[in-house]
């Protein structure tokens, strides 16, 4: 996607994120596959993260972002995301670029992000 295919603004934002790679199994001990990274640069629609590993392109994957220092009080924001671009970096610490846009789901929180994220915006 473009720049002027983008319907949202992009915003620079870092913050850690946690991004679930792999459920652990129903009903038992294992725990969860998380990769933690941080975000580059955010939209009310979606996300640029720095990671350690490679995702697979159209996987929809669980994400918790932490809240900007600016959002005081605010807890983490958890999102479902699908993974729309993956790509080599340039930075060792984090290997892998990965864009995500972010969707509309039961138990999300993303209209609370999408608030947080249009009270940033320049133009507000």
């Amino acid at each position: 996607m473009g720049w002027t295919e983008r319907k949202h603004q992009r915003l620079p934002m870092q913050s850690r994120v946690f991004i679930e790679l792999e459920a652990a199994p129903v009903g038992s001990d294992e725990d969860a596959t998380i990769a933690i990274c941080k975000t580059l640069n955010v939209s009310s629609g979606g996300l640029m993260v720095a990671l350690q590993q490679e995702v697979p392109v159209e996987a929809f994957l669980q994400i918790g972002v932490e809240p900007p220092p600016s959002a005081t009080g605010s807890d983490a924001f958890y999102l479902l995301g699908q993974v729309r671009w993956c790509k080599p970096s340039d930075d060792p610490d984090y290997p892998w670029l990965a864009g995500f846009s972010l969707q509309q789901a039961e138990k999300s929180d993303i209209q609370s992000w999408i608030s947080l994220i249009t009270a940033m915006e320049p133009d507000h």
